[in-house]
């Protein structure tokens, strides 16, 4: 039986067999009723608006999300600091002018919540560059209840330029750190008070986003130029894992794993997009495809999964400093949240 709020679309009443029957009333105003539904349905599943970062003059690669206090963090190349809001609200600085950073790029929070680990690295687009910063790279651990550094962990001084751009943390205590500029994929063994060269590879050229299968085995890997690699932990041998057919796997920045797969965040294509990279069984690639992610992708940076959700980082501002001298006007930063199973 119809409820009396349907009685302005319908009539009802029952036929000679007892079976009910249900007229239309009136069919103008079924048409708009269908229409709104459905407006209301696309509503409801809609991408949520960006968030805005707006007046920064910087260059906002990474973020750092903690969902249970509110806390975000984003890093800032140029300004070589780490910024913080809670919220929508205002940003603070969170790291000190005293903590000697560089360039900071990917942000992570440990699995405690009480470590915010940070990758750093000279570069021209800094603020303060100079020829005698060329090669200097750090990872650092803040403590996130006091905001003190708690410790810095320099890569080696071996004559070569070096950005850890990103890296990652094993639930074991390992961190394995990816170099943008050398070929070489950096550890930090749990409790070790240096970085060594876990794996160095001529065939590497630009590696940038890493992530760990889920049985813990291999690491996932984006080198910019050639696509993703895959990398057994206990042997370090590495092999290119095949695109699938007609799918472009250069110019992977981000790489982060999810349930059944791979998100990547391809800014080296244009335009640049989010994908979602399927593994099969083996831990091979078995498909591949675009994430709808709204239209504003524009400069894409880092991000994060989140729940079931991917948050990630466009107008970041390289893209303002294709002069590394320049001082641009200060923009706005977005960050996305996209749905992992679009």
């Amino acid at each position: 039986m119809l409820g009396s709020e349907y009685n302005w679309l319908f009539t009802h009443s029952r036929s000679p067999n007892g079976l009910p029957r249900i007229r239309v009333k009136n069919e103008s105003l079924l048409t708009l009723a269908i229409a709104f539904l459905c407006l209301l349905a696309v509503a409801l599943h809609a991408e949520p608006a960006p968030a805005e970062l707006p007046g920064m003059d910087g260059i906002i690669e990474g973020v750092a999300l903690q969902p249970e206090t509110g806390a975000t963090f984003f890093s800032d190349v140029h300004n070589r600091c780490i910024w913080t809001r809670t919220g929508d609200g205002p940003l603070h600085r969170f790291s000190s002018d005293s903590d000697g950073l560089l360039g900071v790029f990917a942000l992570k929070i440990d699995p405690t919540g009480r470590t915010l680990w940070a990758s750093s690295a000279a570069l021209p687009e800094m603020k303060g560059y100079t020829a005698a910063d060329r090669g200097r790279a750090l990872l650092v651990a803040y403590d996130l209840p006091t905001r003190a550094l708690r410790r810095t962990y320099a890569l080696p001084a071996d004559g070569r330029a070096h950005v850890p751009g990103d890296f990652l943390l094993a639930p074991d205590g390992t961190i394995y750190a990816t170099d943008s500029l050398a070929p070489v994929i950096w550890r930090l063994a749990p409790g070790a008070d240096r970085l060594d060269a876990w794996l160095e590879q001529a065939q590497f050229k630009s590696l940038q986003g890493i992530a760990l299968s889920a049985d813990e085995r291999s690491l996932y890997v984006a080198d910019y130029p050639t696509g993703i690699w895959r990398i057994e932990i206990a042997t370090r041998t590495a092999a290119p894992l095949p695109a699938p057919a007609g799918f472009n796997l250069r110019g992977v920045d981000g790489l982060y794993a999810v349930p059944g797969g791979l998100i990547g965040v391809q800014n080296g294509l244009n335009p640049p997009r989010i994908i979602r990279l399927d593994l099969d069984a083996t831990g091979g690639l078995s498909g591949a495809r675009v994430l709808p992610a709204g239209t504003e992708l524009t400069d894409l940076s880092l991000g994060q999964v989140v729940g079931r959700h991917f948050a990630f980082l466009s107008h970041s501002g390289w893209d303002l400093f294709s002069n590394p001298a320049a001082t641009p006007a200060p923009h706005s930063v977005l960050l996305h949240q996209v749905p992992l199973e679009k």
